[in-house]
């Protein structure tokens, strides 16, 4: 017999033996040779998702990093210490001044307690005897509990106290064991001489009003700072032992009294080192963004070829992403304004810091190099800055929409979150008739009040929302529609690299951000690649379906052949034998 060969199909012999499932096996076999293909460019847009995927992690984690130290008090903290923490400890925030107080305790605040005289055997004993009525004010406000059943127990009543709507935000109750008795306790929720609790009239019970004795009486705090108030009798008071609005920026835990004439001192300092230790770990965290972008999108050359990473030339992660990155780094910070200073006077106006450059952080641009295009941090440069205006550095990284006014003419009120942009806004308004009359911010009129003398951001512009007091109400007509100019009166709403970072990165992650758009166009495209597939799957199947059929009729026929060819055989051997 002889072998028969079609491409990569072999198959040897004719008729009932032939193996036709072999030769259908290859010819579907060489059917799938394009779903292989299809497979193989979707496996490709399915890499590439997931290294979307993994980029967007690595986005979202940097911005969960960069939102613990966006604002002032994160990121510039201040160290507080005290020559006795047992008798008071302090907090600061970033507006603290570095500077030293004295603090002279008199008295801590207190809160009320009163307790019954007499008592009960134990707490399950009868505390009304019947229906009854418990009346008391607390800090000038008058309750009554009425219709308190006969027999409730002294526990009961206790519960009764903590649990009904009227009581338990005022008062607490409790019982007392002396080792003979139960008595009853009562005490105000709250600290200060205004909040004590006068009983005034008990029925029904086994001991009225009368029976109670103010074991504490409710008192403020009294404090004096730096030596004030000077007279010996006069003190500082709060209803609190938790003083913050006394020292600018400083929050007092107050824990005991001093001795009369012996105050603590407090020191504040900036802790300069944790300021460090956020810059390096800005500088980290993005750098760590930065090389994962850089590694999908680099390109390996050779001495004659060039291999491209699996995102190399994509748009989306190059521009919409790694560029925008690039560039919180390079520009200045938004809303603040070049320092300038006049040789002649001494005067300087603008922020003694605006770009991260002056800070020590630049990029590498070592062409080739294993750092090209990552931050750098130049520590002492970074330190020296800190050294000469902390506050400054500070605000170049986490100003979090703070609003300053350029001019004495002018001073910021507020703004709305979520509508208000940040930037530069310039101001010019008008007086007339002791009246403001007419105001505009970057050329667009806004709206002012002239009873109250505010300026209002116009809608549909990026200042909408924020709002300006005129402090120079003399008639005239104020401010330069030229920013630069000696006379112009600017408004700047800032806000620090950090925060701008994050909002790019919120922009970049959203669910409209180009990541999320790159996604849904990849996943059309492997929908469509499984489409594709399905199609010739179908396709496949019914020439395959085709196929055997025709086969099936073949090994038919030559099987019909084999018997016809055996029949004459046998015939034509008859006869030579006959």
């Amino acid at each position: 017999m002889s072998d028969y060969t079609s491409g990569n199909i072999n198959f040897t012999g004719l008729g009932s033996g032939t193996d036709f499932q072999s030769l259908i096996d290859g010819l579907i076999k060489l059917e799938r040779v394009h779903i292989n293909r299809l497979e193989s460019w979707k496996s490709t847009w399915s890499d590439k998702v997931e290294k979307f995927q993994e980029l967007n992690t690595e986005l979202l984690s940097l911005q969960t990093t960069l939102k613990s130290m966006d604002t002032l008090d994160e990121f510039m903290t201040k160290a507080v210490s005290t020559t006795d923490a047992d008798t008071a400890t302090a907090t600061a925030t970033s507006e603290a001044d570095i500077t030293s107080h004295t603090v002279e305790i008199n008295q801590l605040a207190k809160n009320d307690i009163v307790v019954g005289f007499n008592g009960l055997d134990k707490e399950s004993d009868p505390y009304f005897t019947s229906t009854g009525t418990f009346s008391f004010s607390y800090a000038g406000q008058s309750v009554t509990l009425s219709n308190i059943p006969s027999g409730t127990t002294m526990q009961g009543f206790v519960n009764m106290i903590n649990n009904h709507a009227d009581t338990r935000d005022k008062i607490r109750a409790a019982t007392i064991n002396d080792g003979d008795k139960v008595h009853l306790q009562i005490y105000g929720l709250d600290l200060g001489a205004d909040n004590q609790i006068i009983l005034s009239n008990i029925s029904g019970a086994v001991f009225d009003e009368t029976d109670f004795f103010r074991s504490q009486n409710a008192q403020n705090s009294q404090i004096k700072v730096d030596g004030y108030p000077f007279l010996a009798a006069q003190w500082i008071e709060r209803d609190t032992n938790t003083i913050d609005d006394v020292i600018p920026g400083v929050t007092l835990n107050l824990k005991k009294t001093t001795p009369a004439g012996s105050p603590i001192n407090i020191g504040i300092t900036t802790d300069k080192e944790g300021m460090v230790e956020n810059v390096q770990k800005y500088v980290d965290q993005t750098n760590k963004v930065r090389q994962m972008i850089k590694d999908l999108t680099s390109v390996t050359t050779s001495s004659d070829s060039a291999k491209g990473s699996i995102l190399t030339g994509n748009y989306g992660v190059e521009l919409l992403v790694g560029q925008r990155l690039k560039e919180v780094v390079a520009s200045r910070g938004i809303g603040f304004s070049w320092f300038v200073e006049d040789a002649a006077t001494g005067n300087t106006s603008g922020d003694r810091y605006s770009a991260l450059s002056q800070l020590g952080i630049k990029t590498n641009a070592d062409s080739g190099g294993a750092n090209m295009g990552l931050l750098e941090l130049d520590t002492e440069e970074l330190t020296k800055a800190l050294n000469d205006d902390p506050m400054a550095v500070a605000k170049l990284f986490s100003a979090n929409y703070l609003g300053e006014s350029e001019s004495p003419n002018l001073t910021y009120l507020s703004h709305i979150s979520g509508v208000t942009k940040p930037g530069q806004y310039n101001i010019q308004y008008e007086v007339a008739g002791g009246k403001l009359i007419s105001a505009s911010i970057n050329g667009v009129t806004a709206s002012v009040d002239s009873d109250t003398w505010q300026i209002t951001g116009p809608s549909g512009t990026d200042a909408s929302g924020m709002a300006i007091r005129v402090e120079n109400r003399a008639d005239g007509t104020y401010g330069n529609s030229d920013s630069d100019a000696a006379d112009a009166m600017n408004i700047n709403l800032k806000l620090g690299k950090i925060g701008e970072t994050v909002e790019i990165l919120g922009d970049i992650t959203s669910d409209n951000g180009p990541l999320e758009i790159l996604q849904d166009n990849y996943n059309t495209i492997m929908n469509n690649i499984d489409k594709k597939i399905e199609y010739e799957e179908d396709r496949i199947a019914m020439k395959k379906r085709m196929l055997t059929q025709k086969y099936a009729r073949l090994d038919e026929l030559l099987g019909n052949y084999q018997g016809q060819s055996a029949s004459l055989t046998a015939s034509i051997t008859s006869m030579m034998k006959g």
